[in-house]
């Protein structure tokens, strides 16, 4: 979501420890923490870890709000008549362990471009 991507802007600037965003991961009471965890540490940290804390969260299967493109979510955009299309202008519905995957499959994701990471070798 838009506000996804402005927080993960803001602990790339206040550069957490490794081990307060994984506990950012693990948190799972708060989908959208969870969710932030996951998109700041595929953007920083290497490889090997990145499939070793972001694999156990495809088993997640929560929906989440996520912003399309550059378009704002308004209220003054809602959409009454189809709430199963979550109601908002420029939102879709997708779950955890899709938004997941986009971190390890997508080129881009919440509006950042996420650093090359090596293919998973089994």
């Amino acid at each position: 979501t838009v506000s996804l991507a402005l927080f993960c802007r803001k602990m790339l600037q206040i550069q957490p420890e490794k081990d307060i965003v994984v506990e950012f991961i693990k948190n799972s009471e708060y989908k959208y923490v969870r969710a932030l965890g996951a998109l700041y540490f595929r953007m920083v940290a290497p490889g090997a870890e990145v499939y070793h804390y972001l694999e156990p969260l495809l088993n997640d299967y929560r929906k989440i709000r996520r912003v399309i493109g550059n378009a704002p979510a308004s209220k003054a955009n809602r959409d009454h008549a189809f709430p199963e299309k979550m109601g908002w202008a420029g939102c879709e519905l997708t779950y955890m362990d899709q938004f997941v995957d986009d971190l390890f499959h997508e080129i881009e994701v919440c509006n950042a471009v996420l650093p090359q990471i090596p293919k998973r070798v089994h």
